[in-house]
């Protein structure tokens, strides 16, 4: 069976998004022997669908999606073949027999982040630079501002995007994002929530330069920058899509809208191996704490609507 894989943005190895997906992937191809078909989505509806198509035309029975920005397109190309499954990440797109829509609780990973942020900011201010203003980022951000409400310290938040509006290409824009990153941080920030693709690695570069802290995204990026980084928001996309994957391979197929969090341990923070000891017991114990009531419900972070 051949695999297909659409990345979003032009860059597969962005030690982030579009990486932990591909880890999922050939974790797969080892133990099952799949082929993998893998496409950069790029920016542009039409670049997205033709990356789609293309997959599907090189004899792809299984397409994970990353790129997200064609709307209403994805149901005529799933209608055009049933044949085909689809597994979208941080979609909504429900009510067909071959689509698998993946969503992660960002929100109360987020959570636990800002409550870190907060107890662990020595200015008494902190950041969070998006890569876009797209519903799953807003989310990100959310979550992130509860996190610091229930902290119970005073402190404030800066918010900056490396693009306004629904730009793909504020992913993959280092450059940018450090610019910002380095004026957040001239402003008396002193610890950012890199929520930016392959342009965090920008944001990790200005805190090394500043001697301040960072919080990576998706993958474990403590290692990037070690003690630089405080912690990373993981978000196991590797996790979900082989699941789904292996369902599909063993005849296990469900459609529908599929939902990964805290509890499965699809979201949540590292080990922290590097940056454990900047942090105090006490801390850890609340972390631990609101990590628990997010799992159970007593404490609640709402989805933003996408």
């Amino acid at each position: 069976m051949k695999i297909g894989f659409v990345a979003s943005g032009d860059t597969i190895n962005d030690n982030s998004f579009n990486e932990m997906v591909a880890a999922g992937l050939r974790r797969l191809q080892k133990e099952r022997h799949v082929e993998l078909v893998v496409r950069r989505g790029g920016f542009t509806v039409d670049s997205v669908t033709e990356a789609v198509e293309s997959a599907i035309s090189e004899g792809a029975e299984i397409v994970v999606v990353n790129s997200m920005p064609v709307g209403n397109r994805f149901g005529e190309i799933v209608l055009d073949h049933p044949e085909v499954v689809f597994i979208f990440n941080d979609s909504t797109i429900d009510g067909y027999s071959n689509v698998v829509s993946i969503n992660y609780a960002h929100g109360s990973g987020s959570c636990l982040v800002g409550a870190l942020c907060a107890w662990q900011t020595k200015t008494g201010k902190i950041g969070f630079i998006g890569g876009n203003e797209l519903p799953v980022i807003t989310e990100f951000l959310k979550g992130f501002q509860r996190g610091v409400e229930l902290s119970g310290k005073e402190v404030e938040v800066d918010v900056k995007f490396v693009r306004r509006g629904s730009s793909e290409k504020g992913f993959e824009d280092p450059q940018q994002a450090n610019a910002l990153a380095l004026k957040m941080y001239g402003s008396g920030t002193d610890i950012i929530y890199a929520v930016a693709g392959l342009s965090g690695n920008g944001i990790i570069q200005a805190a090394r330069e500043t001697g301040n802290l960072v919080v990576g995204v998706d993958s474990d990026q403590d290692h990037l920058a070690k003690g630089t980084v405080l912690t990373s928001m993981m978000k196991r996309l590797d996790v979900a899509v082989y699941k789904e994957c292996l369902a599909v391979l063993n005849g296990n197929f469900t459609p529908g809208r599929k939902a990964y969090g805290l509890a499965d341990g699809a979201v949540g923070l590292t080990e922290m191996k590097y940056s454990k000891n900047l942090i105090s017991h006490d801390v850890l114990r609340l972390l631990e704490n609101l990590r628990k009531d997010l799992v159970s419900g007593k404490i609640k972070v709402e989805p933003s609507a996408q």
